[in-house]
């Protein structure tokens, strides 16, 4: 009997511990948020991408689907300009204010329900 609970028990640490490496996995990337003074974004979505990521271009989709202004920055056209955000990584989706302010961030895939939001909490 204590060799079968033995056994329940260690099938339940093994599930517990998937579980756990599962939940980890899926957890959304991270990126340092940037700063958007003196960059020159009016109110709307940024999008900084790079002509190679297939990402990228899912939300770019996203964000037009928005009717927000959208401005793509484009890391190998203006390198200088995602350097002076301290963008490190794409897609990198920024909600801006009308001050110029970066209110929301969202590293990786962003979908149109999200953005929608995050532009009505900046007011736009």
């Amino acid at each position: 009997m204590d060799d079968i609970l033995g056994r329940v028990a260690l099938v339940a640490v093994v599930i517990a511990a998937a579980a756990l490496v599962a939940f980890v996995s899926r957890r959304r990337p991270h990126h340092p948020l940037i700063n958007t003074t003196g960059l020159g974004f009016g109110p709307g979505i940024v999008v900084f991408t790079s002509t190679a990521c297939r990402r990228c271009k899912l939300v770019l989709t996203a964000a037009k689907a928005t009717g927000a202004p959208l401005r793509e920055v484009t890391f190998e056209l203006e390198p200088s300009v995602q350097e002076r955000a301290g963008v490190t990584g794409v897609p990198l989706t920024v909600v801006v204010d009308a001050a110029g302010n970066a209110t929301a961030q969202f590293a990786g895939l962003v979908g149109e329900r999200r953005l929608r939001r995050a532009l009505v909490a900046a007011g736009l």
